[in-house]
């Protein structure tokens, strides 16, 4: 009996954990068909610059309105952007350099390139943390580029990992492809479908969650070591009584 107690006090502490790193904002519920889908928006894109004042890399925001009928985890997708000026000049560059080799075969290569400082593409990896259905949350993260004025733009969306709902078999391979929709600030939606809740305002409300949550937990633990102690002491006052029982007997044993 005592055994499996302390089972559950371990239980306890494991299931803590497992809350504390859950925390979610709640959103207004709407109708969908179908799966539905997973809104989200990029915001607060504040370049970090070194004393020299060189962009280091861009810090942004993202928010995830989860509208579909599932809760959602183990989800993971790319973001990727394209600089159409870069990509045009690398392009032309490698059409100079291309007709430079036809016509002059042993002419020296140009130096530069911009190929050889700029990608066409910012990519971006994003591993989202649960979210309930009809519920949103908002995370921060580092895109390691200079051009932080293309991360409000429109982007391509690739799902690496549909996560729980293709493990449970709620989306097929072309409905987790399509299954988020960025929403971009030129879009009414921007301002109009995600809860008014900033960063900083969820922080408070996740720790205000959390508290609660280690409110319960220790609510749960202390009431179980109660019952621990209870039985234990029981078990030892039975033992005592047990024992001077049985020196009784022998003593009387021993007189006869």
């Amino acid at each position: 009996m005592i055994n499996g107690l302390n089972s559950f006090v371990k239980f306890l502490g494991v299931s803590a954990a497992v809350m504390l790193i859950n925390p979610v904002v709640a959103a207004e519920p709407e109708q969908d068909g179908g799966i539905g889908e997973i809104l989200f928006k990029i915001h607060d894109v504040v370049p970090e610059k070194n004393a020299d004042g060189k962009v280091l890399h861009c810090n942004i925001g993202a928010t995830f309105f989860n509208r579909t009928n599932s809760d959602v985890s183990n989800m993971s997708i790319t973001l990727r952007w394209e600089d159409e000026v870069v990509s045009d000049m690398i392009d032309m560059e490698e059409r100079e350099d291309k007709e430079k080799r036809r016509t002059a075969p042993r002419a020296a290569r140009s130096r530069y390139s911009t190929a050889s400082f700029n990608s066409k593409t910012i990519d971006l990896n994003v591993k989202l943390p649960p979210i309930k259905s009809m519920q949103q949350i908002s995370m921060k993260t580092q895109v390691d580029t200079d051009r932080c004025f293309l991360l409000l733009n429109d982007m391509e969306v690739a799902v690496n990992n549909c996560g729980t709902l293709a493990m449970n078999g709620k989306a097929g391979k072309d409905e987790c492809a399509n299954i988020f929709q960025y929403v971009s600030p030129k879009m009414p939606e921007y301002y109009t479908e995600f809860k008014e809740t900033s960063y900083d305002k969820q922080i408070v409300i996740e720790d205000e969650e959390m508290a609660n949550i280690r409110k319960e937990v220790d609510k749960m633990f202390a009431d179980a070591s109660a019952t621990i102690e209870s039985i234990t002491t029981k078990e030892e006052t039975s033992e005592t009584s047990e024992n001077k029982t049985e020196t009784s007997a022998t003593a009387e044993n021993e007189g006869k």
